[in-house]
């Protein structure tokens, strides 16, 4: 019942996780603050820490935080946190070899079917002898508290996974958006066609109910002319955003299809701001907002209004690092059943 009612109206009363990294005059701070969306005005602080990489969030559902944190790529502890309440957990250690860690994909998401929240983490190993990939899905269920590994059932080609995953700037870290209890991110396409190339022309998607992937090729129009796409949650909707030098739309995906919602001008300025982040930080989400001026997208630093084309810089911060998340406040581990060893995140 909390989660729907904070779910009211979401796109027009919107807050934001705000992640500032610093490093000035030695001092290593990192700071999360919530933000309401439509005036970037600071509610409150929730966390300023002086460990600078200690920890990243790789994660976010509901409210409830995937934190990981290390003290070397080899030594890795995930947590589930919620920054509302102030609790958290640490996950047991996850069930794959060590040295595979640093080349794992982080999601979290909650199972309509059996009403739980779940952690998967998509490993990858190469064999650079055979010159192949072989994929290890681990999973992590919050009423239990245990992994499970699957390797059965997961209906997709490791080459083909691996090379979706290289279009987000080779980073094993996803961009996925949680919505309606699966996962969902843009990758490119498997043989680097010449008309697709560097163009995100796939759809994948991670049911948390069947623990399955599931991938479907995008309509031809997303990726057709000269554009950068961005995936993002309209409503009750899934949809993209393209825009070019020259245009800008939005299509909807309702029952299956791809329909056109929005379409209209863009402006250089505003394709240059999308496709230089869309590159260079590909596994970072876009955000939809509405203000009384319209819809607008914000990216990193700046916001976007589809309508007016005007890009407008949300911070004047020179912080070393800068990371949006959405936040929905949320009473997960308030009460779940069966959860133990709850602390506070620091």
């Amino acid at each position: 019942m909390h989660r729907k009612h904070s779910r009211v109206n979401c796109d027009k009363n919107k807050k934001l996780l705000v992640l500032k990294r610093s490093a000035s005059k030695g001092d290593k701070m990192s700071t999360l603050s919530i933000l309401h969306a439509n005036t970037l005005k600071k509610l409150s602080r929730i966390l300023m820490i002086s460990d600078l990489y200690g920890y990243n969030i790789v994660g976010n559902c509901n409210g409830l935080l995937l934190v990981q944190r290390y003290r070397t790529c080899s030594s890795t502890k995930l947590q589930l946190w919620n920054p509302c309440i102030r609790k958290s957990l640490i996950l047991t250690a996850i069930p794959v070899r060590p040295n595979l860690i640093p080349r794992a994909m982080y999601l979290i998401g909650f199972a309509p079917g059996s009403k739980e929240y779940k952690v998967v983490v998509i490993v990858f190993e190469k064999c650079r002898v055979e010159k192949t990939t072989k994929i290890h899905v681990a999973v992590y269920r919050l009423s239990d508290q245990q992994w499970t590994v699957r390797n059965d059932g997961l209906d997709i080609d490791p080459s083909y996974f691996e090379c979706l995953l290289e279009g987000y700037h080779r980073k094993y870290r996803s961009n996925a958006i949680y919505f309606q209890g699966k996962a969902h991110w843009l990758g490119n396409d498997q043989y680097g066609n010449s008309t697709k190339r560097n163009k995100s022309t796939h759809l994948i998607s991670f049911d948390f109910d069947t623990e399955k992937f599931t991938i479907s090729e995008l309509p031809f129009a997303l990726y057709e002319t000269d554009s950068s796409s961005a995936l993002f949650v309209l409503g009750e909707s899934l949809a993209i955003f393209c825009i070019s030098a020259v245009s800008s739309c939005v299509r909807v995906l309702k029952k299956g299809e791809w329909t056109l919602w929005f379409s209209g001008i863009s402006s250089e300025y505003g394709h240059k701001v999308f496709s230089s982040y869309l590159v260079e930080y590909s596994w970072r989400n876009v955000f939809y907002c509405e203000s009384d001026d319209g819809g607008y997208l914000i990216c990193g630093k700046y916001s976007y209004n589809i309508a007016t084309c005007q890009v407008q810089k949300l911070t004047k911060s020179k912080s070393f690092d800068f990371e949006l998340d959405t936040y929905l406040e949320s009473l997960v581990l308030l009460k779940e059943c069966g959860v133990k060893d709850l602390m506070s995140f620091t």
